[in-house]
């Protein structure tokens, strides 16, 4: 078999791998953000950055959009909408008052700097492999 072949045969294997009834099983992943114990102020994004992988040794990240009420679900990766691999997370949130954009606008974020950063933000979630729903809540605080 030559080595091109052989390549995208590998390559094509590690697409079909992930969420769903072909590969490792997802976990359904919903909650709310707040901020200071209330109401987030606008929606915006949640960022799931795998740090250590669960079954079958995959790494996938996952994102979320949450509403002006901070709910969320519907955790998606690249691969599929039915939630987040088993393993350990830090989590990124951005919740914009005015987002990144092309017009040179300054950008104006709702929240702390910090939490627009996974290494910082403090935040973390570890997903068991033995649930197939797990609420997790988001506490943010301005200081």
């Amino acid at each position: 078999m030559s080595p091109v072949l052989r390549g995208f045969i590998v390559a094509n294997l590690a697409l079909c791998l992930g969420c769903g009834s072909s590969g490792p099983r997802c976990v359904s992943v919903s909650g709310t953000v707040t901020l200071d114990g209330g109401k987030v102020p606008g929606p915006g994004f949640i960022y799931f950055t795998m740090t250590e992988s669960g079954e079958a040794g995959i790494v996938r990240p996952g994102t979320t959009e949450f509403d002006a009420n901070g709910y969320y679900s519907n955790v998606t990766t690249f691969k599929s909408s039915d939630g987040l691999m088993p393993g350990k997370y830090r989590l990124r949130v951005d919740c914009y008052k005015t987002p990144p954009n092309m017009e040179g606008k300054p950008v104006v974020s709702f929240i702390p700097q910090k939490y627009q950063d996974a290494s910082k933000s403090g935040l973390n979630l570890t997903v068991p492999g033995d649930v197939s729903r797990l609420t997790y809540d988001v506490a943010l605080t301005s200081k």
